[in-house]
């Protein structure tokens, strides 16, 4: 099963991600901080990593820089989310970010971007959740 690693400080959203993305068949890890997140990431071993840009002890760009620092991980596709701003400004020669996300987005962005990086989950048996409507907005809010 496709591991993702959510990093966020944001308690609410992380336990969100990780009931929609685990109904989509995907196995799910989580860590509140960059720090936090570089442990679960050696210990885990995601195929992605969904990250928050800013929050405490150590934010979105500093685990993409510890990230990109282990040899075995260099590779791995980062996803950073924020509500800083849309578009905000990234040192594109140091840190490198497969995909920037703003806040709030819908599943329905959410997955494609996903699915395309590393591929659709392997759902469990359980019924499909309930899709965006025509609007755009996940139907479940967006996130």
């Amino acid at each position: 099963m496709k591991t993702i690693l959510v990093v966020d400080d944001e308690c609410f959203l992380v336990k969100t991600l990780s009931v929609l993305l685990e109904i989509e068949g995907y196995r799910v890890v989580s860590a509140a901080n960059g720090k936090d997140g570089l442990a679960q990431l050696v210990k885990e071993s995601p195929d992605l990593v969904l990250t928050d840009f800013m929050m405490p002890t150590a934010d979105g760009l500093e685990l993409i820089r510890g990230v990109h620092a282990l040899p075995d991980f260099r590779s791995l596709p980062m996803v950073m989310m924020s509500a800083a701003r849309k578009g905000v400004a990234l040192p594109t020669r140091m840190v490198r970010v497969t995909v920037f996300l703003s806040k709030p987005f819908g599943l329905d962005e959410l997955l494609p971007i996903i699915e395309r990086l590393i591929g659709k989950g392997e759902p469990q048996g359980r019924p499909p959740p309930v899709r965006s409507s025509d609007h755009g907005a996940a139907t479940v809010g967006r996130l």
